[in-house]
Order: structure tokens, then C-alpha cells, then sequence
């Protein structure tokens, strides 16, 4: 009977899925002859100190049962190690299982984690040289606008509403619209932006395609730009963004790179993944072939 850990969220999502999930994942497996050790976050940060656990014992299989938080949490212990990922997902948004292409279906997930069928993904990394701090992203880093908004969202509603929670916290920007102009330097070239994000998926919040090119094989990360100052084009752009054709719209900047640097006069915050972790300046980066995951090819 193969062994593999399994980390879950117990509030992630509403109405706290992710405890509530267990026994059925536990249950889909075990016919399968995977027997899982399940292992429930506290905290912020307990995602990673379990996953080193886990690569630590030599487990081959780390199961994340969670939202994309908890998820990128799990990774920056994995990365670089040979204990492949796996996602059942429970959260919020979920973003990376769609571009994962993941069913949610738990009988399917089950067949692909006992397979044991892998794809090598690609990262970003996000760094603060002149401290040497350092964090790894799976789907994008969001500066400015994006950041902003992440920072006011109420996490006690976030636990209720889901989704419902960046909306409000949108809505409550919208009225303020305090934007904060950045400088990126991209390919040689810089560049004057209010809102930016470099990306390593395609999907951004479940329903917006910010970075239409963007590949998680690639070797290089997708930076899309947003240098407007107007609530209706911005309201235009989140319009556009669903089918991806914002990239032709004025004021945007759409290009591929192996790395790009951003900095601001005044502070602006930083989002990976979903979560804030800083403000500029802040260096960012592809490291290419990275993390084993679990996910069909």
C-alpha cells in the first residue's frame, strides 16, 4: 500500500469545506490502496513547516487539500525536492487546479493520485535582495491596484462569503481609488504602470485571463501592465480580461520575461498567489522546471 501526507486547511472556503472533505478523500483513496496521514493547519505558515516534514520523512506524495493560499504555502517547501504535489481542491478560487485542469470530481481525482502521473512546472520566485528574503509564487504576483485591494479584504467574511469577500473589498477601492504609480523594468526597457502583474498561469481569480500566453511549463514568466488612472477603463479592462483581449486595449503592456524588477516612490503593496507579503521594491523571476506535480498531462 503506497503512503503519501495529506495537508488540509480546515477553514478553507466557505462554509469550511476543507475539514468537512476528509473523510471522503480519505475514503476514495484507501480503496485505491493509498493510505494518506492527514496533518491539519493551525496557522499561517503551518502549511510550509508540514510539507518540510514531509520531504524530510521522503514522502513521494504531498496531497493539499486547501485553497490557492495553503497551496503556495505547501510549495515553497517543495520546490526543488522530489515529493510531487498534489491538489484536491477545497478553497476559495482554486485557480492553479483550473489551469492544472483538475476535475473536482473526488472519484477522478483519486485515479490521478494513486497514478502518480506527473508534470515538472515551472515557478516564479520573488525577492528583496537587499534583505534576502525570498518566496515562491505558482500562479502570479499581483503590484498595485490588485495588492491593495487583498489587503482590505475582511478575513472573517472571507471565511463566510468566499469570493464575496474580494468584491466587497473591490467595491470599497472602487470608492476610494487610490492608486499608486510604479516603475517596472522589463527586457531592458521601463516602464510606468498603476497596476501590474507577472504571471506563471494563465488564470487570475477563477474567471479573469490577465496573462492569456502565460504557461506553466515556460521558462519565462507573462508581465501584463495597466498604466490608466480612470475608474471606467479600469472597469473596461476587467470587461475585456474575461476573454483575455484586454492585452489590445490603450495603456496596456503585454510582454514575456525571464525576469523584471519593480520599485515605487510611495508605498505599494505586493501579492502572491493571493496573499500580501510586502511592498516594492521587490525583483521577480522564473525558475524553470521546479515542482513535481500531480496533474494529467
Amino acid at each position: 500500500m503506497r503512503r503519501v501526507s495529506l495537508i488540509y486547511n480546515p477553514t478553507a472556503g466557505a462554509s469550511r469545506k476543507g475539514a468537512a472533505r476528509i473523510p471522503q478523500i480519505l475514503a476514495a483513496l484507501s480503496k485505491r490502496d493509498v493510505r494518506v496521514e492527514p496533518r491539519a493547519t493551525a496557522a499561517c505558515g503551518d502549511a510550509t513547516k508540514l510539507a518540510q516534514q514531509a520531504v524530510a520523512e521522503g514522502c513521494e506524495t504531498l496531497i493539499v487539500c486547501g485553497g490557492d493560499g495553503t497551496i503556495n504555502e505547501a510549495a515553497q517547501a517543495l520546490v526543488g525536492s522530489s515529493t510531487a504535489l498534489a491538489i484536491w481542491p477545497c478553497g476559495t478560487a482554486n485557480v492553479l487546479a483550473k489551469d492544472l485542469r483538475l476535475s473536482h470530481r473526488p472519484e477522478v481525482l483519486a485515479d490521478l493520485i494513486a497514478s502518480g502521473q506527473t508534470r515538472m512546472i515551472s515557478v516564479g520566485r520573488a525577492t528583496k535582495p537587499e534583505t534576502g528574503w525570498q518566496r515562491y509564487f505558482l500562479l502570479m504576483a499581483g503590484v498595485g491596484l490588485d495588492a491593495a485591494i487583498v489587503k482590505r479584504v475582511d478575513l472573517a467574511l472571507k471565511r463566510r462569503a468566499g469570493v464575496g469577500a474580494y468584491f466587497a473589498a473591490g467595491l470599497g477601492f472602487l470608492a476610494d481609488w487610490r492608486l499608486t504609480p510604479l516603475s517596472l523594468s522589463i527586457n531592458g526597457n521601463n516602464h510606468d504602470a498603476t497596476f501590474a502583474v507577472i504571471a506563471n498561469a494563465a488564470s487570475y481569480g477563477g474567471w479573469f485571463t490577465l496573462t492569456p500566453k502565460a504557461q506553466l511549463e515556460e521558462d519565462q514568466l507573462d508581465v501584463c501592465l495597466f498604466n490608466s488612472r480612470s475608474r471606467l477603463e479600469y472597469l473596461s479592462y476587467a470587461l475585456f480580461s474575461l476573454t483575455g483581449s484586454h492585452t489590445q486595449r490603450a495603456r496596456v503592456l503585454y510582454q514575456k520575461t525571464q525576469a523584471a524588477s519593480a520599485q515605487s516612490s510611495a508605498e505599494a503593496f505586493v501579492q502572491l498567489d493571493g496573499e500580501l507579503v510586502g511592498s516594492l521594491p521587490m525583483c521577480f523571476e522564473s525558475v524553470p522546471r521546479a515542482l513535481r506535480v500531480i496533474a494529467p498531462h
